[in-house]
Formats: structure tokens, C-alpha cells, sequence
């Protein structure tokens, strides 16, 4: 992909998301989340559970919730995250879903806050 249909995609998404938003919580927009980071050696682990001829990583996406973020370990205010998109990550063979909790990751670096 080249960074001229990445930063549009980005910006795309940017639009729809405030757009929908404004919609939906109208005085009280969520500022909804942009990217989310993992680091390598979360992604390794996955990996490791996988094929190497078959196995990848599965996305799926999210949205925190009240219930979903009592378990929340990064060291965040848990009530910046209500409501907010996020990503989890599957090991998977053959675009499997997964069927143990080792195959899956979530709590990566939301931004924002966390931009880098």
C-alpha cells in the first residue's frame, strides 16, 4: 500500500467516525479511537500457536463496555475507554476463529490518548 491511499483510508474513516459520533451522542461525542498498538512480542506469541503454512492473525473488531473493562490492565482511567473501538488480535490457522483465550490479545495502546 502506498502512503498516499493510507493517509485517505485514515482520513476517510477519521470523517465517519466523528460524522457518526455527533449522530449518535450528539452533546456528548466519544473521541473514538484512531489506532491501536501492540507490541512484537504479543504478536510473536500469537504467531507461535499457528501454522507456519497456514497460521495468521485474525482481527476482529470491538468496543469496550462497562463489563469488558473490568478487566482493563493497562494503567489507564478504564472510564476513558467506555465506548471506545478497539481491536483484538486471534492466532488462527485457515481464518479460524479462536477457540482458547491464549489465541487472543487485546488492551494494545489505544490512540487516543496514547498517540506516540
Amino acid at each position: 500500500m502506498d502512503l498516499k491511499t493510507f493517509e485517505r483510508l485514515k482520513k476517510n474513516y477519521g470523517n465517519y467516525i466523528e460524522e457518526a459520533e455527533r449522530l449518535i451522542h450528539q452533546d456528548k461525542p466519544i473521541n473514538q479511537s484512531r489506532s491501536v498498538w501492540l507490541d512484537r512480542e504479543k504478536i510473536q506469541r500469537l504467531l507461535e500457536q499457528t501454522d507456519p503454512k497456514t497460521g495468521g492473525i485474525k482481527v476482529f473488531f470491538g468496543q469496550y463496555d462497562e463489563e469488558s473493562l473490568s478487566g482493563f490492565e493497562a494503567p489507564v482511567n478504564a472510564e476513558d475507554y467506555k465506548g471506545r473501538l478497539t481491536v483484538i488480535l486471534a492466532a488462527s490457522n485457515n481464518n479460524e476463529d479462536p477457540t482458547e483465550e491464549s489465541q487472543l490479545v487485546n488492551f494494545g495502546k489505544t490512540c487516543p490518548p496514547d498517540c506516540g
